[in-house]
C-alpha cells in the first residue's frame, strides 16, 4: 500500500479551569463558544446556525441546528470520558471510511488549570486531505485557540 500520510493537525491550549469543567464547556457549551456566524453547513444550506449540540455518550451525534429546525450531521461520539477526553468522527457530509476525527484531551496541570490538546487527524482517507488540513489546521486556531479558549477565561 502506498498510501501518503498526512500529519494531524494538533493544538494545545492551557486554561485556567479544572479539567472537568474544560469538558463540560467543550461539549455541553459547544454552541456557546462555536463560532456559527462563519464556521457552520447552515449558511451555504439557506438558513442561519443556531445551535451545536453534543449527544453526551458514545455512539451520540453531534449536530448543527439551523434556524429553521433542519439538522447537519457533524459526525458521531466515539468516547466520551468526562474530564478525560472526547473523541468524534468529522464527517461534515462525507461518508465515514473518507472522514476524519478529532480527539480532545484534557490534562490537570494543578487545582485550577488544565491543558486541552486538539488532534484533528484522518487527512489521508480524504482525495483533498492535504488542502482541506491546511484550511482545518488555520481554522482550528480561531475557534480552538481563540473562541474556546475566550470561552474558558470568562468566569
Amino acid at each position: 500500500m502506498n498510501v501518503l500520510e498526512i500529519a494531524p493537525v494538533v493544538k494545545t491550549i492551557d486554561v485556567r479551569r479544572s479539567a472537568a469543567d474544560a469538558f463540560r464547556i467543550f461539549t455541553a457549551e459547544m454552541g456557546a463558544w462555536w463560532p456559527l456566524g462563519t464556521h457552520a453547513l447552515s449558511p451555504e444550506n439557506g438558513t442561519k446556525a443556531v445551535a451545536v449540540i453534543v449527544e453526551p455518550r458514545v455512539g451520540g451525534r453531534v449536530i448543527e441546528r439551523g434556524e429553521d429546525g433542519r439538522e447537519f450531521h457533524w459526525g458521531d461520539v466515539l468516547a466520551y470520558e468526562p474530564g478525560r477526553r472526547f473523541v468524534m468522527t468529522w464527517r461534515l457530509g462525507r461518508a465515514r471510511e473518507k472522514s476524519g476525527e478529532v480527539e480532545v484531551v484534557f490534562s490537570s496541570l494543578d487545582n485550577v488549570s488544565c491543558r486541552v490538546t486538539l488532534t484533528h487527524s484522518g487527512w489521508d482517507r480524504m482525495e483533498d486531505g492535504g488542502r482541506l488540513r491546511e484550511g482545518y489546521n488555520m481554522g482550528w486556531i480561531g475557534v480552538f485557540e481563540h473562541a474556546y479558549a475566550q470561552h474558558c477565561s470568562r468566569m
